[in-house]
């Protein structure tokens, strides 16, 4: 009997770790992959986007033959100059985005973890209690037990 409520107790408390240490450090690396791919997702549409802006001003600075050239491809640079404030601006609206929705999602598994923490506490404390009244019940007996066995004896 005491060898089923060892394994009975290691298993729970086993349960009680992966409920409240293993699950949620599950869930956080599984929550940070899916932040580190978006980032890697949004930095890579930026180097493509960055990239396809300075290529193409690459190629129109080569097309300079004149004057009138030169004159379009200072006002193509002003645009291009316009096209990356613009994607810098969304690519860090992009990110903090990514950034605000991992903050949460990590607040959430932390809050429900530490919930889980406390239930399993006051659960392990609840048992324990009434532990020491089913011990303190038995004790009791065997202490009326052994008082009745004294008095039978002192008679004789």
């Amino acid at each position: 009997m005491a060898n089923t409520n060892v394994n009975e107790n290691v298993e729970q408390a086993q349960q009680q770790f992966a409920s409240v240490f293993a699950g949620p450090a599950r869930s956080i690396a599984g929550k940070m992959l899916d932040y580190t791919q978006k980032l890697t997702n949004v930095q890579r549409e930026s180097f493509s986007a960055y990239s396809e802006i300075g290529f193409r001003q690459m190629r129109s600075a080569l097309e300079i033959r004149n004057s009138e050239d030169l004159r379009n491809y200072m006002e193509e640079q002003q645009d291009a100059a316009r096209k990356v404030a613009e994607q810098m601006k969304s690519d860090m609206e992009e990110i903090n985005s990514i950034n605000q929705e991992f903050m949460q999602k990590s607040q959430e598994v932390t809050q429900e973890a530490m919930q889980r923490g406390q239930d399993v506490a006051q659960k392990n404390m609840e048992r324990g209690q009434q532990r020491l009244q089913e011990v303190t019940k038995e004790g009791e007996k065997e202490i009326d037990k052994a008082t009745q066995e004294a008095k039978s004896t002192s008679k004789k």
